[in-house]
């Protein structure tokens, strides 16, 4: 299993790359720059998430519902792939340097986007992105000691 982890973490990161900023490429609103810079920030925590549950609980459009879900379940599920840095590099066994590297990564990301306007820059993804990135390393290390556990038996 273990040699499949390295080609399924690129193909996972090439996806995210494509989710993050490819699916944007080419997209222009003709606004000015700074403009679009003051309207492509939230450094409120928790700020976006009130809003998406807010359009969850009271919207009764089915879109609306759809994306404040997409956007918050989102957030956390498709990170949680992050958790596998701990089987490809072994530095990143360790709690501490495994979510300061991924919180490092995850604010490139949201900086990147900022500059280019390919997405938003947005303290709630970081928080989301984390929780995502956290759930996979600890449900990682709770199948690792399962599959210890279950050896110690055979």
């Amino acid at each position: 299993m273990k040699k499949y982890i390295k080609p399924l973490f690129i193909v996972y990161s090439a996806v995210m790359l494509w989710l993050l900023f490819g699916q944007r490429l080419g997209y222009t609103d003709f606004t000015d720059y700074t403009d679009s810079l003051r309207n492509n920030i939230n450094l409120v925590p928790f700020e976006t998430v009130k809003l998406f549950s807010r359009l969850a609980k009271y919207s009764t459009d089915a879109r609306s519902v759809e994306l404040a879900f997409r956007n918050l379940a989102g957030n956390i599920v498709l990170f949680m792939p992050l958790g596998l840095l701990r089987e490809i590099f072994p530095r990143l066994k360790k709690y501490l340097p495994f979510i300061l590297t991924v919180a490092l990564l995850i604010t490139a990301v949201e900086v990147l986007q900022f500059f280019t306007l390919l997405g938003s820059c947005d303290i709630d993804d970081l928080i989301l992105n984390l929780c995502g990135a956290s759930a996979g390393y600890f449900l990682l290390l709770l199948f690792e000691k399962m599959q210890k556990k279950t050896l110690k038996f055979d």
